[in-house]
């Protein structure tokens, strides 16, 4: 299958799985809802033994795949927190300066230059997370005060650096270890599980309260679970058939539906205006990344 439309799939799949997890954490905290969807997709991820070996893999292997998914565990933590405490509109388009922090990061750590349509889009990132920030009557460079020392943004701009590690990780699993997408998900939904559920007991919460706040919200965890494992198998699978940074540039073009829906449906104050500058972000990425192969 042409890995755009599996990307696309992805990006419409992980849409509706954030609008519907926003509406989910009105009832539930990030950690609590993280424990229990995590659990959830791990039960409908067990007819993987019983489909693939699992346990065949090298010892290096292994230590990828767990320490990718302990990375790709802790960020989707921090996106759901920023979910918790922002709205919908404003936390998933930084999601989308991925690709400009990379680059921004290579220059002092690999000693990588800058080509011209890399600034540019840099430039676009910048003025989007502008938009996203700038509120009627605020001082010109309020916007970029709000951006750095806002607590809240802390959570996505550590998400967005571990994603992008765990990623990376993906496309060295898929290509060079050729392993089974299954056999991927499969440690990363037991690992995230384990994750969770070792930070309820560490903030000493009770499981049966997690479990019956979560009792009432329980068709909504089911679809999202769906969703999820839908969204991350469509995107291994078009990671294995191109490169992984064109992958997460089209998939990024879910923060765009999300946005807009979500933003319609919670009444997201702003949102043509976040809208534009989501954009702006999203077009960052694929400048960015144009001459990638």
């Amino acid at each position: 299958m042409n890995w755009f439309l599996l990307a696309s799939c992805s990006a419409l799949l992980s849409a509706t799985a954030a609008i519907i997890q926003k509406k989910v954490l009105f009832r539930l905290t990030a950690l609590e809802f993280s424990f229990l969807v995590s659990s959830v997709i791990l039960i409908f991820s067990l007819f993987v033994p019983f489909s693939v070996d699992v346990t065949s893999i090298s010892f290096t292997t292994l230590i990828i795949l767990i320490g990718k998914s302990i990375l790709g565990g802790f960020a989707f933590l921090l996106v759901m927190m920023s979910l918790e405490h922002n709205q919908i509109s404003s936390a998933l388009p930084l999601l989308g300066t991925t690709p400009a922090v990379t680059a921004l990061l290579a220059v002092p750590i690999l000693g990588e230059s800058l080509q011209h349509w890399e600034w540019l889009g840099i430039g676009l990132m910048v003025a989007g997370t502008y938009m996203l920030e700038k509120r009627p009557a605020q001082k010109i460079l309020q916007p970029f005060k709000d951006v750095i020392f806002s607590t809240n943004h802390y959570y996505i701009f550590g998400a967005v650096g571990l994603f992008a590690i765990s990623s990376i990780a993906d496309k060295l699993l898929l290509s060079s270890y050729k392993i089974d997408p299954l056999v991927i998900l499969f440690y990363q939904h037991l690992i995230y599980c384990l994750i969770f559920g070792s930070l309820i007991f560490i903030r000493r919460l009770s499981f049966r309260d997690v479990m019956h706040k979560g009792r009432n919200q329980f068709p909504f965890i089911l679809i999202i679970a769906l969703l999820t494992i839908a969204y991350r198998f469509t995107q291994l699978g078009a990671t294995q058939l191109a490169p992984i940074a064109l992958v997460l540039a089209v998939k990024r073009t879910s923060i765009l539906y999300a946005s807009f829906f979500g933003g319609k449906l919670f009444s997201d104050d702003r949102l043509p205006q976040k809208l534009i500058g989501g954009a702006l972000i999203i077009a960052s990425g694929f400048i960015i990344l144009r001459n990638v192969a």
